[in-house]
């Protein structure tokens, strides 16, 4: 055998070995950072579930203020306690669902939808016009869905 040639096989044996040693380091390390985040994203759906429990109350206790309305009087909505309610409570008594506020997230049987196109929801005059930039460029469009018709339930 020509050892040039026996040279070249024993040189692509090194690169083969090398090759797959660095693909196993590397299945490794995937394999590491894979557990890292199942482990990370165990930790985020706890956080979650238990904070779920508690935006009600988070709610109850937040201000929120507009320096003035459509007519240019000072305003000021503040969210109680009593009028919050928990996923467990925001059915009616006869069944129906109550909307959610697109704005801050409330499902609340007082929502009203929003005047000119019906497609949003809002529980205050507050939070609809905190919410006018973002809606106004969709409002009184054709051919959107409309959301009035399907109210969302609280999970």
């Amino acid at each position: 055998m020509n050892p040039l040639h026996r040279e070249k096989q024993l040189f692509q044996s090194d690169i083969t070995d090398l090759i797959l040693t660095m693909v196993e380091t590397l299945a490794r390390e995937q394999y590491l950072q894979h557990a890292r985040m199942d482990a990370r994203l165990n930790e985020l759906e706890e956080k979650v579930m238990s904070s779920q429990l508690h935006v009600g109350l988070k709610m109850a206790h937040k201000n929120s203020t507009c320096s003035e309305d459509s007519d240019g009087e000072s305003t000021n909505t503040t969210f109680s306690p009593d009028k919050v309610e928990t996923p467990e409570s925001n059915s009616s008594a006869d069944g129906l669902a109550a909307p959610m506020c697109d704005y801050c997230f409330l499902f609340s049987h007082s929502c009203f939808p929003c005047p000119r196109c019906g497609r949003e929801w809002y529980c205050s005059a507050a939070c609809q016009r905190l919410r006018h930039r973002c809606h106004a460029s969709r409002c009184g469009q054709p051919n959107l869905p409309q959301t009035c018709l399907h109210t969302r339930i609280a999970h």
